[in-house]
Formats: structure tokens, C-alpha cells, sequence
């Protein structure tokens, strides 16, 4: 068992991800959202896991992978995609982003519970302010219970329920975070 320091402990570092991260990347996604695979309905679970390695596999200017380590490596990851992007959508189309979203927001198993999936989500949210954004998009499916809640605890709104779209799209849901000025107080929690 790893003993992992508090998500304040200066052992823990955040930083742009680079090109030789990406295996450790894809390891510690795999690892997070290999629960979901028995959870997904068996009409979205193949479509998912397309795009989930599409992702994975893409390399775009318009996309920066962020990262939380320890000295003994990463341990979580986030995507931030800038407006513009484009991406696979799980009915098997492509998208072009119109607006900065987070995407597979991944922290280890066993590093759960230490605030890391929210300080991931705190740089989202300050990339989105960085560049003059008024919203961040956030979609996850209902089977994701802690990022459901980690949204709604963040001050997102749900935007679009799951059953909203048809096809593979219709398990989604968006959730939006509207981006106030750096000196303004954060929406209040839910």
C-alpha cells in the first residue's frame, strides 16, 4: 500500500503535461476509467472506449494535458481543449469545439479522495479564464457518480441531461461553469 501526501503537501506537483508523459497519461486514464466498463450500458461501453483511446491518441495544439505527480510519478490528468478542437464524439463523428471543455479528468485509484480531481479541474477552469473564455463544458455520463458530484460541488450547472441526445450521445451530460473575472467571488456551491 502507497502512503500518498495530503493534496496541500509540496510533494504533489501540477504541471503542462509533455510528449513523454503520454504513456503514464494513458496508464493512469486507463486505470481510472477501467470502472466504468462493467457500469456503461453495453450500447455506449465499445463507442466510449473508442474515444476514450482516440483522445488518448491525438495530439493537437489546441489541446494541453495537465498533470498531478509525486515523486513517484503520475498519479492524475486532466485535458483542457481550447475552442477550436477537434475530437471524436462517441456516435462515431467528429466534433469542432466551440468552447473550451475538460476532458477525461483521470486521478489513480489509489489517490482518490485527496482533492487532486479538483485542483485538475481548478487549471481548467483558470485555462478557460486564461484565455478570455465565458464558459467551461464538463460531459460525463450518469455511472460517474464523483464527477458528477465533484461538478456540482465546483459550482457547475448542469446543462443537459443524460437522455437528451439519441444514440451513443444520449448517456452525456453537460455540465457548464460560467468563468468570472479573476478578482470576483466563485458561483456559490450547491
Amino acid at each position: 500500500m502507497s502512503i500518498l501526501p495530503s493534496p496541500t503537501s509540496p510533494r504533489f506537483h501540477y504541471r503542462l503535461a509533455t510528449v513523454q508523459d503520454w504513456g503514464d497519461i494513458a496508464t493512469v486514464t486507463q486505470q481510472a476509467y477501467s470502472q466504468y466498463e462493467l457500469e456503461i450500458m453495453e450500447d455506449c461501453r465499445a463507442s466510449f472506449q473508442r474515444g476514450m483511446q482516440a483522445v488518448l491518441a491525438t495530439s493537437h495544439p489546441d489541446m494541453e494535458w495537465w498533470v498531478a505527480e509525486t515523486e513517484h510519478g503520475i498519479i492524475g490528468a486532466v485535458l483542457f481543449c481550447h475552442p477550436g478542437a477537434t475530437l471524436p464524439a462517441l456516435d462515431g463523428s467528429t466534433i469542432t469545439l466551440t468552447q473550451p471543455e475538460a476532458r477525461l479528468l483521470s486521478v489513480s485509484p489509489e489517490a482518490r479522495g485527496l482533492g487532486l480531481g479538483h485542483t485538475l479541474m481548478q487549471i481548467c477552469i483558470q485555462r478557460a479564464r486564461d484565455i478570455g473564455a465565458p464558459t467551461l463544458l464538463v460531459r460525463t455520463m450518469p455511472e460517474m457518480a464523483s464527477a458528477n458530484r465533484l461538478c456540482q460541488q465546483m459550482g457547475f450547472a448542469k446543462r443537459t441531461e443524460a437522455g437528451a441526445r439519441t444514440g451513443a450521445m444520449a448517456r452525456l451530460i453537460d455540465y457548464s461553469y460560467a468563468i468570472t473575472p479573476e478578482n470576483a467571488p466563485a458561483p456559490a456551491k450547491a
